[in-house]
């Protein structure tokens, strides 16, 4: 099968520049968010100021530079799906970047767990296609466990609570079938997203340290074959999550 044909060889284009990046300011640590209301209020905040910007054919995708507590990050709007996201992290590595902070939103496929629950991804069953060019096949992908403690420990100093669990990562959001779904529960995942495991792949394959950490969102009801958005559940500011990532930035 064509998925198969994981090479641990160069490719014919490597992330070294190609005029895809434009930069005015580089520091050790991205934080990476798939939520853009997050992006927006960082470049609004006094003293941010624009780092730079990867190029594509969707346009100009930027990064900004803050400063909190004697330390400079970056903020940049990750785009959706593993693909872009990869090609994204590749660049910014490239570019001299190197901690990721990634955070976004999951849905849960276990009703259990609560909207707006914090979550590290400690494996990925993975039904997406990105991380098989980055690793040989497999159901799923473990998380770097030495990545893993140091995010624990960053939020357990912080008082920030959080849970371990085994995501689902799929490129098909509308393809998520109830019979799929009991499949997923049964191999052990309890959440589903889009990009982790193409991420973890990466990491592995580049040597990248990579922090991600997800907020609980929808629930993907395989009982009555719905999808609850869960909008009343969901009562977090979004800065609150920038607030988590800021507390794994301070524990690096």
């Amino acid at each position: 099968m064509l998925l198969d044909e994981f090479e641990n060889v160069p490719a014919v284009i490597e992330p070294l520049g190609h005029g895809m990046v434009e930069e005015f300011g580089i520091c050790d640590t991205m934080i990476f968010s798939f939520n853009g209301g997050i992006v927006d209020r960082v470049r609004q905040i006094p003293g941010v100021r624009l780092g730079g910007y990867l190029k594509s054919l969707n346009g100009l995708h930027p990064w900004y530079i803050l400063e909190n507590d004697g330390l400079e990050v970056a903020v940049m709007l990750a785009t959706i799906g593993a693909p872009m996201a990869v090609g994204h992290l590749e660049e910014l590595k490239s570019s001299g970047f190197k901690n990721f902070v990634v955070l976004g939103s999951c849905g849960v496929l276990d009703k259990s767990i609560a909207a707006d629950k914090i979550i590290l991804p400690s494996s990925a069953l993975r039904d997406e296609g990105t991380s098989y060019h980055y690793t040989p096949a497999s159901d799923e992908i473990s998380y770097d466990h030495e990545l893993l403690l140091t995010m624990e420990r960053a939020l357990d100093a912080a008082g920030i609570e959080h849970i371990r669990a085994k995501t689902w990562t799929t490129d098909a959001f509308y393809r998520e079938t109830p019979d799929k779904v009991k499949r997923r529960l049964a191999a052990g995942a309890r959440v589903v997203d889009m990009e982790a495991s193409a991420i973890m792949a990466w990491a592995q394959f580049r040597s990248a340290k990579v922090y991600q950490f997800f907020y609980t969102a929808d629930y993907v009801d395989h009982h009555k074959n719905e999808w609850d958005a869960r909008h009343g559940e969901r009562t977090a500011d979004c800065m609150s999550f920038f607030e988590v990532a800021l507390a794994i930035v301070k524990g690096l």
